[in-house]
């Protein structure tokens, strides 16, 4: 006879013995034929107890929106925006499920995403301000519309402010090109953020956090259906932030709360408001010339990884963010679905910070020469206000149809995005700091005066209609066909002078696959795919340019045996972005002659390999280089931050067969390889970090996590464009929730 712990209904699969708390649930779950999707993994083990053997079999259908337990999602919308399968799904994505999230206790979207393969970003210090990301070697982020949620674009500015994974129930990414189903998009691909949605069955939870850098936290989880109603259920999070950070005077404060409600008026008809709000208060971590940086230069005088070349009673961060929207479903029969969803989202960034002053490369040559050799450290403010608007919408209609042994999956929808950016960016000369000693208490005097705005009002409006037809042979050959066409347009409006421009652009991108399963679980693919973004009318006024194009070719296969928590991904894949916009060095004039090439191997693995043991397994080779440019130097340089060779390991274990199943413990490597930042002689060193987590549940209500990133304390740097930022030190946390 065995003692299990575990009460999470979906994992109770022919299971000997358990609590008869777990037994409850198990049999509430089967009797009404829903779970819910959060309270599967935090809800607490108890104090076990022995009973005879018992067999009890039953299996939740996952639902792509929908809480995962474990590591390993099988199903996705955002590669098709059809709940499909991931196995027959031609192109390379990766789910992170709020478990592995949980486990890990990631702060920012960049930690989330840390074990994924062919994903690199900067360190803490710059993703608590900006989710920029790069996916094969390509930005992703949200200026090349790559930062979505629940499958809408969900920021047009860098700095409009980063997701909350704690408010999230899985990412989803999306490598490679795939403008198809999305419209402008990096070639890289996208990272799409699927909300926290209200539950069928009733879940609590409150969970106070503790840890390095005075880092006090506390978040609340509810949900459940609306009393006295059999139609309206609701999802409330809460999250309230107050921490330092690794660096001298910069905070990491935060409020976020999420509200959602649900309507199911029958089977066929569901209404969800999704909504959220979040106010940051922390500083911009300003970048560092590569030649101050410890590791990276070799001047008398270096910033360390603690110093801030800022004032203390200047530099400041502030931004709110906050979206409202819906999404709509109604089946009229088994054969037709409508969707539709839509949201309006707005934020407000209002930041100023000193930087190293810049200039020509004579001036800034100059100026870092004189800090590394005398610590007399120039310095220039950027004083911004930010304000950007976004409504988007997404409406299509799906047909099911199986005629013998075919079945379809036709997809026709139409989606828009009218968005607006107003910056205020004043920028000039301040004081300057020795850095042997860090006089703090300069006066910071910025000339707002119009004529040196270098800000802007941008209006942009995208429409576009694209079409997917997914049609499933015998069941074992899917061949996915797609295409789409898009009209782009651009208003700019200079604030300095009001000097005015404007660019329409249309583009039309296709894409195929095509997948075999095979009856001992393997599948592989093949597929093509395209990418577009407009050339922005900001970056270069009097001319029009067309939109770079991406095109990417990829062979993969999976591999998940039937009834299995396993999925093994492998994929070969070359990927080029052209048209990319190049000054000339000799005629200052802009010419879309650049290229860029990105070839490589992607391998992952995610498996709950036993009842106690998790793992994940990821490795990415990739070589990103620019292959065409006006500027001859740049031709055969690498992508920056972008390493050949990047690998990550993650183990979950729980003691169950060890007297002691109320403990758990994880521990994970990431290796990332040398990266070659752009104006840097020599590439940056590998380094590899260490994390580890400790669970213990007390009783069936509370439990307490520690979590330890870098656990060495490993110093490094991360560089790109000759500027660098720390790298995140060692850090603890604490978590104790209580579920009921």
């Amino acid at each position: 006879m065995r003692q299990v712990t575990h009460p999470s209904p979906e994992r109770f699969t022919q299971r000997p013995a358990f609590s008869l708390t777990a037994l409850a649930l198990a049999m509430a779950s089967l009797g009404s034929g829903s779970l819910h999707a959060a309270e599967a993994n935090r809800a607490p083990a108890t104090v076990p107890v022995e009973i005879e053997a018992t067999n009890v079999t039953g299996q939740s259908v996952e639902q792509p929106t929908e809480h995962v337990v474990g590591y390993v999602a099988k199903r996705n919308m955002s590669a098709t925006k059809t709940d499909t399968p991931i196995i027959e799904t031609p192109q390379s994505l990766s789910v992170v499920t709020s478990d592995e999230m949980r486990d890990r206790q990631a702060e920012t979207m960049a930690q989330a995403l840390s074990y994924t393969p062919g994903f690199t970003a900067s360190s803490t210090a710059f993703n608590r301000t900006a989710d920029r990301f790069r996916i094969r070697g390509f930005s992703v982020e949200s200026a090349t519309g790559g930062s979505l949620r629940d499958g809408l674009r969900l920021q047009n500015n860098s700095y409009d402010g980063i997701q909350e994974p704690y408010g999230l129930e899985r990412v989803e990414v999306i490598r490679g090109a795939a403008s198809v189903l999305y419209g402008q998009l990096s070639p890289g691909g996208m990272v799409n953020g699927v909300s926290k949605r209200p539950t069928e069955t009733p879940f609590h939870q409150l969970q106070l956090q503790a840890g390095s850098n005075d880092r006090k936290q506390l978040a609340a989880d509810f949900s459940g259906p609306l009393a006295g109603s059999d139609t309206l259920s609701y999802r409330l999070t809460l999250l309230s932030r107050n921490s330092d950070t690794q660096q001298d005077y910069l905070n990491d404060d935060k409020f976020y709360i999420a509200p959602a409600l649900t309507w199911r008026p029958d089977e066929d008809t569901s209404l969800t408001l999704l909504s959220f709000y979040q106010k940051t208060d922390t500083r911009f971590p300003a970048p560092l010339p590569y030649q101050l940086v410890k590791g990276a230069g070799d001047g008398a005088f270096k910033i360390g990884r603690h110093d801030f070349i800022g004032e203390p009673d200047y530099d400041d961060m502030n931004g709110e963010m906050s979206a409202l929207g819906y999404e709509f479903t109604h089946n009229f029969n088994e054969h037709f679905t409508v969707n539709h969803k839509l949201r309006y989202s707005e934020s407000d960034v209002k930041w100023r910070y000193l930087q190293v002053r810049t200039g020509n490369p004579a001036v800034t040559a100059a100026v870092i020469n004189q800090a590394a050799t005398t610590g007399i450290l120039q310095r220039q403010y950027s004083d911004r206000q930010e304000r950007a608007r976004t409504l988007g919408s997404d409406t299509n209609v799906v047909s099911k149809w199986q005629l013998g042994s075919v079945e379809q999956t036709f997809l026709v929808g139409f989606d828009g995005y009218d968005t607006s950016y107003d910056s205020h960016n004043f920028r000039g000369r301040t004081t300057d700091l020795d850095l042997s000693r860090y006089n703090y208490g300069q006066p910071v005097n910025v000339v707002r005066d119009r004529s040196l705005d270098r800000g802007s009002q941008l209006d942009m409006l995208q429409k576009g209609v694209y079409f997917q037809d997914q049609i499933k042979f015998d069941d074992k050959w899917v061949l996915q066909l797609g295409g789409r066409h898009d009209w782009a347009d651009q208003q700019q409006t200079a604030h300095r002078n009001g000097a005015k421009a404007s660019q329409s652009d249309e583009a039309t991108t296709w894409r195929a696959g095509l997948v075999y399963l095979a009856d001992n679980g393997l599948a592989p693919y093949i597929s093509y795919s395209e990418s577009f973004f407009p050339v922005s009318v900001a970056e270069v006024t009097g001319q029009t340019f067309t939109p770079t194009e991406g095109k990417q070719y990829e062979v993969g296969v999976r591999y998940q045996p039937k009834d299995s928590n396993l999925l093994l991904s492998a994929a070969v894949y070359e990927l080029t972005q052209t048209d990319v916009l190049k000054q000339d060095p000799i005629t200052d004039e802009y010419r879309q002659t650049g290229e860029v090439r990105s070839r490589g191997l992607e391998l992952e693995a995610k498996a709950d390999v036993t009842q106690a043991l998790s793992v994940i397994a990821t490795y990415a080779y990739t070589d990103a280089r620019t292959t065409k440019s006006a500027i001859a130097a740049e031709v055969g340089q690498r992508t920056d931050e972008t390493p050949y060779h990047q690998a990550a390991l993650w183990t979950r274990y729980d003691f169950i067969h060890w007297g002691t199943p109320q403990l758990t413990v994880g521990a994970g490597a990431r290796y990332m390889g040398t990266t070659q930042a752009s104006g840097m002689d020599s590439a940056m060193p590998a380094y590899t970090l260490f994390d580890a987590m400790a669970r213990y549940q007390i009783d069936e209500h509370w439990d307490v996590t520690v979590n330890a990133n870098n656990l060495t304390d490993k110093r490094y740097a991360q560089c790109s464009f000759s500027t660098c930022h720390y790298g995140d030190e060692r850090t603890l946390l604490t978590s104790v929730n209580f579920t009921w």
